[in-house]
């Protein structure tokens, strides 16, 4: 009777704990590992490739590529700008030259005339604004293009390179227009003012920035040692 009347428990769970096949190793510490291997960067090492460039390339804070296309297209539009208005004005004249023997009589041919008038302004600015366009935005890739080669042969670039390729532009402007010797000299002179002028700029900003030209340096190293 008192086997009947016991309370029998529930079953104890049982674990069986089967074995590892591979042992957890634990990472290795920073000690082991060599020192060469770890590189701390801000950025990834293919932008660092990328972005390592010499500094005499870049002018007033610009690179070549940058630099080329922007003075180009200030130079096709101040072109263009100009070849427009003489352009203009001139077919404006001659359309009053050929016209004024036949002058309308009505205000519908008055209306005519000046629409007339108006549409040759148009079209003769246009023609010889994009002739002028050409001509100053090449002139201006010449320049550029010029003055980053001596920038990447000499290493440096400074107010020397900017007066060299402004020389060497108006010199080859001149031959290529034929000028005669009074427009050359006033050429080569333009290209030297117009290459001092950039050249002067870039390096003050050189210069505000840090970064002393080597002309600057070495004008102003005597007067430091006799200090």
């Amino acid at each position: 009777m008192e086997k009947d009347n016991a309370t029998v428990g529930p079953p104890t769970p049982q674990i069986t704990l089967l074995p590892i096949a591979e042992e957890i190793t634990s990472p290795p510490s920073s000690s082991t590992l060599n020192e060469k291997q770890i590189q701390f960067t801000a950025i990834p090492p293919v932008l660092i490739e990328q972005d390592q460039s010499p500094a005499y390339f870049n002018r007033a804070g610009i690179a070549t590529k940058p630099r080329l296309l922007l003075m180009t297209s200030i130079g096709s539009f101040w072109g263009f700008s100009i070849g427009a208005f003489l352009g203009a004005r001139q077919s404006g004249l001659q359309y009053l030259a050929e016209n004024a023997h036949k002058l309308p009589t009505t205000v519908q041919g008055w209306y005519f005339y000046h629409k007339t008038k108006n549409y040759r302004m148009m079209l003769g600015g246009i023609k010889r604004g994009v002739r002028y366009a050409g001509k100053t935005g090449g002139l201006c890739l010449l320049y550029g293009t010029l003055e980053a080669t001596m920038d990447d042969i000499r290493g440096e670039a400074d107010v020397l390179n900017s007066v060299t390729a402004g020389v060497t532009t108006g010199t080859l402007f001149s031959l290529l227009t034929r000028l005669t010797r009074g427009s050359f000299r006033y050429s080569i002179a333009f290209g030297a003012v117009f290459g001092l002028a950039a050249g002067g700029l870039s390096d003050l900003y050189r210069y505000a920035a840090g970064d002393t030209p080597s002309w600057l340096s070495t004008t102003s190293s005597p007067s430091s040692k006799d200090k």
